[in-house]
């Protein structure tokens, strides 16, 4: 989140050099890592097995086979859409659809937290601990005297928090760490937020998995920003609709990360347009901090031959719960027994 020219010109350097490191050990796959291109991969294996397939796709994968969809309208036999993606939405959008979803899931959890004792948090005033948290990092980084820079950063920056916080309320399993995370940070030991986010420094981690969601955003997402005024406006967007987290998502990463990328934007974002019979399932939690039931309303509307179920809950995606949700989706992919529209779970 750079604030002045020179943050602004080392982030972009950093994309570049980046970039550069990607295109010189993977050569031009780098350029065809867009959906299109794995849709067209996920293509050709069902051709040679040479039967219509189900598909069950889960965050990313909601754009995938959404894509898939518009492409081979004929070629599958179920899609299941858990944890949607529009890609449709302008920058700005975007950016105030996924941040608004974090800071509402984060406010479940501050519920949550006053109400069961596995909270560390429990009869705090939540909001206001991590705005000192946060405030405290802004400042200053906080230590964490449990990484040494290798499996986690020794210290915690507020962009840090801010990010690691949303993967935090991804699942609900993670919510009691995120607690005792915040009340050692607010007493000086960053430790347990350094170690959840477990940024890769000194090539502690050599997989591509660290670099793929970049490599295949940028050609996927749109990045227009040219300039640091334009960064500072999505900054204050971000500030004023979701005064908490103040914008952080991945939306904001992708739009900021990809200035300076080498590969193009060969996906360019645009409605999904699905002419086929069969009807999908689309699945989504009321309060998903990371793919917001917003993108699942947005994305209905384009592919109009589908059912959205809804699950009332907090979390990213809904299959591996275990809970209703999932013996409805369960039911459409065995049996291609489709649930009520408008039907809502509360598992």
């Amino acid at each position: 989140m750079p604030k002045t020219e020179e943050e602004y010109e080392a982030l972009v350097q950093y994309n570049q050099a980046l970039g550069a490191s990607c295109s010189e050990k993977t050569g031009p796959l780098l350029q065809y890592v867009d959906t299109i291109s794995a849709v067209k991969d996920h293509e050709a294996v069902r051709i040679a097995l040479g039967e219509k397939a189900s598909y069950l796709g889960l965050s990313y994968g909601t754009q995938l086979f959404s894509q898939y969809a518009q492409l081979f309208p004929d070629s599958f036999r179920a899609i299941v859409l858990d944890g949607n993606l529009q890609r449709s939405q302008s920058e700005s959008s975007n950016l105030l659809i996924e941040a608004t979803a974090y800071e509402a899931t984060f406010k479940k959890f501050f519920e949550w937290c006053a109400s069961v004792d596995e909270c560390a948090l429990r009869g705090e005033d939540i909001a206001t601990i991590f705005k000192s948290v946060r405030e405290t990092t802004s400042i200053a980084p906080i230590p964490a005297p449990g990484c040494d820079d290798v499996s986690c950063r020794s210290d915690v920056t507020e962009e840090d928090l801010l990010f690691t916080t949303q993967g935090f309320l991804i699942s609900q399993r993670n919510w009691p760490a995120l607690g005792k995370a915040l009340l050692e940070a607010s007493n000086g030991n960053a430790t347990l937020i350094s170690q959840f986010n477990q940024i890769a420094v000194n090539n502690a981690y050599e997989d591509s998995y660290l670099y793929a969601g970049t490599a295949i955003g940028c050609q996927d997402w749109a990045h227009a920003s040219k300039q640091l005024s334009d960064v500072v406006e999505k900054q204050k967007l971000g500030a004023v609709f979701s005064p908490l987290t103040l914008g952080a998502s991945q939306s904001y990463k992708l739009q900021t990360s990809c200035i300076g990328w080498p590969a193009p934007l060969s996906n360019p974002p645009a409605p999904i347009v699905y002419k086929g019979k069969l009807k999908l399932l689309m699945v989504n939690s009321l309060y998903d901090p990371s793919t917001s039931y917003t993108w699942a309303l947005g994305l209905k509307s384009e592919i109009k031959n589908a059912v959205l179920l809804t699950r009332n809950g907090s979390g990213h995606t809904s299959y591996f719960l275990g809970g209703d949700t999932t013996k409805l989706t369960n039911a459409y992919l065995v049996n291609l027994t489709l649930p009520e529209a408008g039907t809502i779970t509360n598992s």
